[in-house]
């Protein structure tokens, strides 16, 4: 058998170790970059419940909790009281610690309400 017919030249070499080194990128970066949200929703969310519950909230105080996207911080978690619906209050994660940013009320909410979870 001829030696020259099984010689790959160069060119062709660089170009299918580039070719491959692009395709694997192309998977893994966006796997990469899904993981890391699921695993900081998944921390967001631990650390607000262990936030809450340190605050002497059970399981049954909470009536909806979600962890939702927003630009500036990218995510917060917000949460609705099953004593006060309509009313979600908003934490995020500030140097470490989950702090109660916000709420956001219903429209049918009177003014003068007093709001029970107010940190």
């Amino acid at each position: 058998m001829d030696q020259n017919k099984l010689i790959v030249d160069k060119g062709t070499r660089w170009l299918a170790a580039g070719m491959i080194t692009l395709c694997l990128c192309m998977i893994l970066v966006p796997l990469g970059l899904f993981g890391y949200y699921k695993y900081n929703v998944y921390a967001l969310k631990n650390d607000t419940y262990k936030h809450l519950f340190a605050e002497g909230y059970s399981q049954s105080d909470i009536k909806n909790f979600r962890v939702v996207f927003k630009k500036l911080t990218l995510l917060s978690s917000i949460v609705e009281f099953t004593d006060e619906p309509n009313v979600v209050y908003w934490y995020d994660k500030k140097q470490g610690k989950i702090v109660q940013i916000g709420i956001y009320e219903a429209k049918d909410i009177p003014e003068e309400q007093q709001f029970k979870h107010l940190e």
